[in-house]
């Protein structure tokens, strides 16, 4: 019986439904996982539920009528359910984990394929309509896959939800997603899903490319964040600066082509807004007297390096950085400098219990200058320069230091036009054309694409007004274009105290509790690798006698010792894994396929000892880098602040307690 088809004999309870109704239990469900559709499903009550048939077997179908005045059914009218499981079957179990499924219908195909792949995989129904929803909700119980959080529900062409909503399955999706297709329900609304399935196409590449730089960059940003713990120690955090310039307006000057069209106008917004460059605008805008309030940087490449050569010794542009950048900025930057607050840090030094304030992780100086501009309570943000695409055949905005690394190349032969080409074409086999900010085409590349998907991102969950004053680029959803000079007129109107009084400057008084911390860490690291030594011949002892449960589970036996001893270290195993990001997810994806192909017994057992061999032995590896990184870091910080002997005795004094 459908929902709007009961009605009691009083008229004022004709919305009332029987306790015990499947459409209530499904909608419970729904608002422990995702009220605000709940919310929006249960507020069409009013409007009839489609109307059904029965099918051959009995199950209802939908027969609907399309824009083009064709009647198709949503299922089959013979066996909705057998033709369900035969979509599920085409899927292969063990292969995908993020499954959008491109229309709800009644749910059968949803059913079965949940039924199909692994319990650990993310069913992403994609469906616009909500009193398809609310019907298949009246007709048959789907509370408990509802309640068990797997299903993500995308109702609304929203670019920002759906990447927003799968935030936390990048390693799912890197180890196998599938958009599923529903004929009859892309037939009722093609145009939706026609624009969903871009979408879909641009997140799977954005999970990629991210996923793919953490695992390249993974290690060497471990290392430079522990070479740079004395800086870490020694600088002031930003809580300080949580809503200075509430409601003021900033700038954020990026180093894209447009930049060269209207940098000119940024001397009417001095002292009116929070001017905030990123790592490769600082000296061209020195250059034209402008001294920003903030400069950003978080990249560990040593050309930044050239970005903070000649700064004027007066300097009092202070620098956010992460970590993670390269620490021969923090000794060239003369004015002031912050450094932000980070979780591989904090665990190094966890003894110390800094609790250094942080900010939202970012791909690039720019969207690391745009959280800084939101701690700071700016109210407009505006972008100049942040084309994320090749405007006007170049990469780079004339006069940044790029054309300085570039400057010994130049002849008549080979002239800086070259060079920003050569730029672009180098990277031909990822070009992608996109709308530029007047709907026109232009080019970017896979990872400017990437950046301008998380910009889209944070735009669409912030109430703050962004504008995009870069007067060329990408079209960037979320912000309203306006050319800067109209920005600074509108909202650049009042001038307010920028300088900053507390930043405090640098105080080094805790490199020695920095070096007990690091030598605690090396202690604990020796203890991983010698248990990982220890372990990995009880596994192969394991991996060659499975038919001799006996002697298999005396091994096993031994390993269980191991892994308790193991799990003394968790804080540490983790900092170690870091060296090792490829190892870990190629363990996750195991993990996962091996859930999936429901293995049984010998079978199982092989296969998961074979994956802990390998993750074992990498994990022996890792930790051996990880103690000479320790070393490395600990003589390092005793030469460069002349900590004595007795101090790093006393150092190593306090680590031997903190092992204790």
């Amino acid at each position: 019986m459908s929902s709007a088809s009961i009605v009691q004999s009083d008229s004022s309870l004709r919305y009332v439904l029987p306790t015990e109704h499947v459409y209530l239990k499904n909608l419970a469900a729904l608002y422990s996982v995702n009220c605000h559709l709940a919310r929006r499903i249960d507020s069409t009550f009013s409007i009839p539920d489609y109307k059904t048939e029965p099918s051959k077997s009995g199950e209802p179908t939908i027969a609907i009528t399309t824009a083009d005045g064709k009647k198709i059914y949503l299922h089959s009218r013979y066996e909705p359910v057998a033709e369900a499981k035969s979509l599920a079957d085409s899927i292969a179990q063990d292969e995908k984990f993020v499954l959008f499924i491109m229309g709800f219908a009644l749910g059968y195909h949803v059913e079965a394929i949940a039924d199909k792949v692994s319990s650990e995989a993310v069913l992403c129904i994609v469906e616009p309509d909500l009193i398809l929803l609310r019907t298949a909700f009246s007709l048959r119980d789907y509370s408990v896959l509802i309640a068990s959080g797997r299903l993500i529900f995308f109702t609304e062409a929203d670019k920002s939800q759906l990447f927003m909503g799968l935030a936390n399955h990048n390693g799912l999706l890197s180890v196998g997603s599938e958009i599923v297709h529903h004929p009859p329900s892309i037939q009722k609304d093609p145009a939706f899903f026609e624009q969903m399935e871009i979408w879909i196409g641009e997140l799977r590449d954005y999970s990629r490319t991210a996923l793919n730089t953490l695992i390249l960059n993974g290690k060497k940003t471990a290392e430079n964040i522990t070479r740079n713990l004395g800086w870490y120690v020694a600088t002031p955090g930003i809580d300080r600066l949580k809503n200075r310039y509430a409601r003021k307006p900033a700038i954020i000057v990026s180093a894209g082509p447009s930049l060269r069209k209207n940098k000119h106008h940024l001397e009417k917004a001095v002292g009116k807004s929070i001017i905030i460059a990123v790592q490769t605008t600082l000296k061209p805008l020195i250059d034209i007297g402008i001294e920003p309030q903030f400069v950003t940087s978080l990249d560990y490449h040593e050309i930044c390096t050239r970005f903070f050569e000649k700064l004027p010794p007066t300097l009092r542009t202070e620098l956010i950085a992460e970590p993670k950048a390269t620490n021969a900025i923090f000794k060239m930057h003369p004015g002031p400098l912050s450094v932000l607050g980070n979780d591989y840090a904090e665990s190094l030094l966890h003894e110390m219990n800094l609790k250094k304030p942080k900010l939202q992780a970012g791909a690039t100086v720019a969207h690391l200058a745009y959280y800084l501009a939101e701690h700071l309570g700016c109210d407009p943000i505006i972008f100049v320069g942040q084309d994320l695409g090749f405007s006007n055949g170049l990469c780079y905005s004339p006069g940044t230091s790029y054309e300085d690394v570039w400057r010994p190349e130049i002849s008549e032969f080979c002239t800086m036009e070259n060079k920003q080409w050569e730029q672009i074409v180098r990277d031909r086999p990822i070009l992608r054309q996109i709308p530029d900010y007047q709907g026109r085409p232009m080019y970017t590349e896979e990872r400017l694409f990437t950046y301008l998907q998380q910009f889209e991102r944070d735009f669409g969950r912030t109430t703050t007004r962004i504008i995009d004053a870069t007067e060329g680029g990408a079209l960037k959803r979320g912000a309203h274009n306006m050319p800067l000079i109209d920005a600074i007129e509108n909202f650049c109107t009042e001038e307010f105290p920028t300088d900053k009084q507390d930043q405090g400057g640098l105080d080094f008084i805790k490199v020695q509790q920095c070096v007990a911390s690091l030598m605690h860490r090396r202690n604990e690291a020796k203890q991983i690798q010698q248990i990982a030594s220890e372990t990995s011949p009880l596994l192969e002892e394991v991996r060659d006698h499975l038919d001799d449960q006996p002697r298999v589970n005396k091994a096993i036996a031994k390993i269980d010792v191991l892994r308790n001893r193991m799990d003394r270290y968790g804080r540490c195993y983790d900092l170690i894994t870091q060296l090792t990001q490829f190892s870990e997810l190629q363990r996750f994806e195991q993990d996962r396929k091996l859930e999936a192909s429901r293995a049984k017994g010998a079978d199982r057992q092989g296969r998961q000892v074979q994956r802990d061999i390998a993750n074992v032995k990498s994990v022996a590896e890792a930790a051996g880098e990880f103690v000479r990184m320790m070393n490395e870091v600990i003589e390092q910080l005793a030469a460069e602040h002349g900590l004595s002997d007795g101090e790093i005795d006393a150092a190593n004094e306090q680590a031997q307690r903190q092992a204790a």
